[in-house]
């Protein structure tokens, strides 16, 4: 990667129109899961933490 997502908003747009598709419909399904993901992020820290203890 060159960092160029580094430079703005960047379309989704990718190598391949598979990957570009794949890419679009994991998108929905993390906007779909809204505070489910979140919920899951939150509980992997405490998990991480946990551990390190």
């Amino acid at each position: 990667m060159s960092g160029d997502n580094l430079h703005g908003k960047q379309p989704i747009k990718f190598y391949s129109e598979e990957v570009t598709l794949t890419k679009v419909q994991l998108l929905e399904k993390q906007l779909s899961l809204g505070d489910k993901v979140s919920d899951l992020d939150a509980k992997h820290k405490e998990w991480s933490r946990q551990l390190s203890i």
